[in-house]
């Protein structure tokens, strides 16, 4: 067993369990209760499956959930045990099951808090930047993308008041949430904003920023990927091709790394810089959008522009691309 601490911890909102037939929170004139998002994650785990003492111990490691839910697991799994709506099944693993019951509520409460995330900023107030990039992580996991958005936004609020740097690919999650809610130009402002001005304690290395350009490029092509605009996502595919061919490339000139792993960005530049190892990558991103002699061509337009890796320059690049695939020049319209 958990051995759950003395006293009893103070039951959830009644109505959460009153008698009687289930009622949609979209069918009631009642005003119905909320659970918070986190507790609506917790019961999620239910409704399938047993809980195991490990997943405990795991959530009940997450700084978002106590502060979502005012406590740790064990004392939320003593307020379930007391409402009935989880009994022991096979102590000696010490895992749990859910009732009917219990599984009619969680699936009610994340429809509400799917439909309602109003107060999820007051939550993430008191949270610092890497607890609240947690809590965005699970609301977007529980479904509730729109609420993910609001607190990754806050995140980065708090690491741009820090002096943490987070990384590129902590930045690149907004685009991919605001991708799932078709906020598609939403999404390409912000990645042209990444472009254009970095992001907060962004270290200045120029390796590392063309490796970030190569992934904000690679983002751009999935975006329009996504909207359905294939031929045009083929000009940030190729950009990001070379931006990350050209990453390696530098790192193998700079003289304070040791010989051996200069060797080897070398060598990985080499094969990327390829018109072998070009033509397999683009093949995968133009797909059947353009013929086979487009294809060709810009591949050996990429082949050539990595020959003189110092000298590649992107508004240029992203034109001649556009121009070999014979596509319009406004990537957005």
């Amino acid at each position: 067993m958990l051995g759950i601490p003395p006293p009893p911890p103070p039951p959830l909102d009644p109505r959460l369990f009153a008698s009687g037939k289930d009622t949609s929170p979209t069918q009631s004139n009642e005003p119905q209760p909320r659970l918070s998002a986190g507790q609506v994650q917790f019961l999620k785990k239910f409704l399938d499956t047993p809980l195991s003492r490990e997943m405990v111990d795991y959530y009940d490691g997450l700084q978002y959930y106590r502060h979502l839910v005012g406590g740790n697991v064990v004392t939320f799994v003593g307020q379930l045990m007391s409402e009935g709506l989880i009994e022991p099944h096979d102590t000696d693993r010490a895992a749990w099951i859910c009732s009917d019951k219990g599984k009619r509520i969680a699936q009610s409460a994340i429809i509400d808090t799917r439909t309602d995330s109003g107060n999820i900023i007051d939550y993430v107030q008191s949270l610092q930047a890497s607890e609240t990039l947690k809590v965005a992580t699970e609301l977007n996991r529980d479904g509730n993308v729109p609420a993910a958005v609001l607190v990754l936004k806050e995140a980065y609020k708090k690491i741009e008041s820090s002096s943490v740097s987070y990384g590129i690919d902590t930045y690149l999650r907004l685009p991919s949430y605001l991708q799932k809610l078709g906020r598609y130009d939403e999404a390409w402002g912000f990645l042209n904003q990444l472009l254009a001005r970095g992001y907060p304690n962004q270290i200045q290395n120029e390796a590392l920023i063309l490796l970030a350009r190569s992934k904000i490029y690679k983002a751009m092509c999935r975006l329009l990927q996504h909207e359905g605009k294939g031929r045009k996502a083929i000009i940030f595919g190729a950009a990001s091709i070379v931006a990350e061919a050209q990453y390696y490339y530098l790192q193998s000139e700079e003289k304070d790394w040791p010989k051996d792993f200069r060797k080897e960005r070398e060598a990985a530049f080499r094969s990327l810089s390829e018109a072998t190892s070009i033509h397999k990558e683009m093949k995968k991103i133009t797909k059947k959008e353009i013929t086979e002699t487009q294809l060709e061509a810009t591949v050996n337009y990429l082949s050539s522009t990595l020959s003189r890796p110092k000298a590649v320059k992107y508004d240029r690049l992203i034109v001649e691309v556009d121009s070999l695939i014979c596509v319009e020049k406004n990537p957005r319209h």
